[in-house]
């Protein structure tokens, strides 16, 4: 015992052992959670990349959706994909600006909110994580039963795979062949999980009140990876919308878990007060 703690009086010696145990309980549980969340999203996100990974021999079958698809926008009056990458294809800042949104915006960004949200919201994490793995769900169902090819495989019609030709790096790192199903493009979920993180970002903003940088960030994710997932080549317009439907299927899903199953957890130390 130090000089300081002999000279405190006994109740609040007594105090400060239970603010001490408390802390170092904390901790441990902090340790645990994080822990545990880390081992829960690694595993959930290894079977997805592995399941979706593994429909990939229905090229014939994704490659005529694929034209079923424009020929649909065609006749929706809205195949505006070709034209809208017209507007990066003479300039390639444009183009390494559209790669590195599609890219960083996309799994790196997920998880650096991701954490940030574990850290400081954490009801808020939970429900953004069971929208992640709901709509996950269901669009490894879609990616089953209905493979698409992506815009980049129709060069015919003057598409550019601009990942491929002016990002090398970033487009290896998202091509390991274990992982990836090149005709998992309808549901979009680089757009619709961009959804669920503006709207997870806008639902943490401090105190509940407007907050311009939580809103412009909530709406410059989805927006721009909106925009991204067509100048490069990836998706439809059509696959954004499926993921956009997908992403709230998948958030009306958290929702209700979370009606169901409340997490009851309580602050270790919570009450403990000092002298």
């Amino acid at each position: 015992m130090t000089i300081l703690e002999r000279s405190r009086p006994a109740p609040c010696r007594w105090r400060a052992q239970l603010r001490d145990a408390a802390a170092r309980a904390g901790l441990r549980t902090n340790l645990r959670d994080w822990g545990r969340e880390l081992a829960l999203v690694a595993v959930g996100a290894v079977a997805y990349y592995l399941i979706r990974g593994g429909v990939v021999d229905r090229v014939e079958e994704a490659f005529a959706r694929g034209a079923d698809l424009i020929e649909l926008e065609r006749r929706l009056g809205i195949f505006w994909e070709p034209a809208m990458q017209d507007w990066i294809l003479g300039s390639r800042a444009l183009i390494d600006l559209s790669n590195a949104v599609y890219f960083w915006g996309h799994m790196p960004l997920i998880v650096a909110i991701g954490v940030w949200l574990f850290w400081r919201k954490r009801g808020i994490y939970r429900l953004t994580r069971n929208a992640f793995l709901g709509s996950a769900v269901v669009a490894l169902i879609c990616y089953a039963a209905l493979p698409v090819a992506p815009p980049r495989f129709f060069p015919e019609l003057g598409f550019v795979d601009t990942m491929a030709l002016y990002s090398q790096a970033s487009y290896q790192a998202q091509e390991v062949s274990l992982f990836v199903n090149p005709y998992a493009a309808l549901p979009s979920l680089h757009f619709g999980w961009a959804l669920v993180l503006g709207l997870a970002l806008w639902m943490a903003r401090p105190g509940g009140r407007w907050d311009w940088a939580f809103a412009l960030g909530a709406l410059l994710i989805p927006l721009g990876q909106g925009v991204s997932i067509v100048l490069t080549g990836n998706h439809f317009l059509l696959d954004a919308v499926a993921g956009a439907a997908v992403a709230g299927l998948g958030f009306a899903m958290a929702l209700l878990w979370r009606r169901w199953r409340p997490s009851g957890r309580v602050t270790v130390g919570k009450g403990v007060t000092g002298c």
